[in-house]
C-alpha cells in the first residue's frame, strides 16, 4: 500500500484529527487548531488516517504512536474541535452543487488552502470588497469573509450581486489552490 504524503510546507504541524461525510462516505483530515489549517489529505480509513498522524503530526508533547492517533481518529467521527454535531460535517454533492455552500464548508475551503492572501491581489475581488462595504483596511485577509457571505443576502440588489461575485471568485480561487486529493472529494463544488 503507498504510503500517503503530506501536504507541502505542512509536514510536523501540531494537530488533532478532524472527519466528516461526503456523499456516504467518511473522510478524516488532520486539523492544525492554532493556524486554522487543515494539514493532510483527506483520507477515507481510519488505520491509514493514524498511520499518517503517527509520521507526520504532531502533538503539544511531541510524537505519537498509531495506537494514539487511532484513539483520536475514533473520536473524531462523534466530537469535532471545528464544528458540533456530526450533521454539521455532513455534504452531499447534489445538494452542495445546487445551493450556496454552508459557511462552515466554506470555511473549511479556507481552512484546506492555508488561508492564502494572494486571493485578495485580484481587481475584481477588490471591487466586490468595495462594493460590499468592507472597510478598505479589511480588504486585504479573510476577516471580511462572514460579512461577505452575508452580502449575498443583503436587500440592495447591488449589495447581493456583489456578495454572489465574491463568493464565485472565492470558489474558483480555492479550486485553484486545493491541495491534495480535496478538488477531487470536493469536485461539486467547482464553479462552473
Amino acid at each position: 500500500m503507498e504510503d500517503i504524503k503530506p501536504i507541502a510546507d505542512r509536514e510536523g504541524h501540531v494537530g488533532g484529527i478532524e472527519s466528516m461525510m461526503v456523499d456516504g462516505r467518511r473522510w478524516f483530515f488532520g486539523f492544525d487548531y492554532s493556524m486554522d489549517t487543515a494539514v493532510s489529505p483527506l483520507i477515507d480509513d481510519p488505520a491509514r488516517m493514524a498511520e499518517f498522524a503517527s509520521k507526520h503530526m504532531l502533538q503539544t508533547d511531541g510524537v505519537h504512536d498509531v495506537a494514539y492517533w487511532r484513539d483520536l481518529v475514533d473520536s473524531s467521527v462523534e466530537t469535532s474541535g471545528i464544528v458540533g454535531e456530526d450533521a454539521a460535517r455532513t455534504y452531499d454533492s447534489e445538494t452542495v452543487a445546487a445551493e450556496l455552500p454552508s459557511t462552515r464548508l466554506i470555511y473549511l475551503m479556507g481552512a484546506a488552502t492555508a488561508w492564502d492572501e494572494s486571493f485578495f491581489e485580484h481587481e475584481a475581488v477588490q471591487a466586490a470588497l468595495a462594493t460590499m462595504g468592507v472597510r478598505e483596511r479589511d480588504r486585504e485577509d479573510w476577516d471580511c469573509l462572514d460579512q461577505c457571505i452575508a452580502a449575498r443576502r443583503s436587500d440592495s440588489a447591488e449589495v447581493s450581486r456583489a456578495g454572489a461575485d465574491f463568493m464565485t471568485l472565492y470558489q474558483r480561487f480555492i479550486f485553484d489552490n486545493l491541495p491534495a486529493n480535496w478538488p477531487e472529494v470536493f469536485a461539486a463544488l467547482r464553479p462552473s
